[in-house]
């Protein structure tokens, strides 16, 4: 797969991981479409030196998604990266904001993306081929099959992934899962892999092809995760259904 000028939107694309992904798909010649939540972010103009392009930045609301759907009937792959990691935490508000943006705010962003690929199609818009050229890929980490050592940002992530594998079965897109090992960042200082060889891993991996993508040093993720996505995924088959 090439990422030549296509179309890239990037939630949380002020953050450290964001800011890396900018800059490694700029250079790959992609079209990138920064989307975050700091309406004071801005994007240096060395991250996109290599190809000439500005980056467009798009602020958006938790909660508010929907104000930008149209917008992203232009956008080839949608990466949803943003998320939040509130340490030690254990109080209901903590609960409620872990989860509201780890895991309903970016399923409210899928289902933005997969809609209006539904209405293109019931239009005659846009023609089969093109929208299974559109993708999603979504950061749901390592937390997803290995201890975190934050609870709620495990508990929220371990939701978003099991979202993720569910929404796989009937999707008209191809969906990436990004399982990302501790990188650091703001989120985690303590991580050891910098998050530009991580965004340069993710975005090598996405062009050999590789549905979930999986950057980290743990050996045990390479065995444990492939075994949890698949029960998780029989499970959803055998016991869920599409509605018409």
């Amino acid at each position: 797969m090439s990422l030549q000028d296509k179309v890239i939107a990037i939630t949380g694309a002020s953050g450290t991981m964001g800011r890396a992904l900018v800059s490694e798909l700029s250079k790959r010649g992609a079209q990138v479409i920064a989307l975050t939540t700091s309406p004071q972010a801005t994007f240096p103009a060395e991250a996109d030196r290599q190809t000439d392009r500005e980056i467009e930045v798009l602020t958006w609301q938790l909660g508010n998604e929907s104000a930008l759907r149209d917008r992203l009937q232009k956008v080839d792959i949608l990466i949803l990266n943003h998320g939040i990691n509130l340490l030690g935490a254990r109080d209901s508000a903590s609960i409620y904001k872990s989860y509201e943006v780890n895991t309903f705010s970016v399923f409210r962003w899928m289902d933005l993306f997969l809609e209006s690929l539904i209405a293109d199609k019931a239009e005659d818009k846009t023609e089969d081929k093109s929208i299974t050229s559109k993708e999603i890929w979504v950061n749901t980490s390592e937390a997803e099959v290995n201890p975190a050592f934050s609870p709620l940002y495990e508990l929220s992530k371990r939701a978003i992934g099991d979202l993720v594998t569910l929404r796989r079965l009937d999707a008209p897109c191809l969906i990436r899962k990004l399982i990302l090992g501790p990188f650091k960042s703001d989120l985690n200082p303590y991580g050891v892999m910098s998050a530009s060889f991580v965004a340069w891993a993710i975005a090598t991996l996405a062009q050999y092809g590789f549905r979930d993508i999986i950057v980290t040093i743990n050996p045990i993720t390479f065995i444990a995760y492939p075994l949890k996505e698949f029960w998780r995924s029989l499970y959803f088959r055998v016991f869920s259904r599409s509605l018409p």
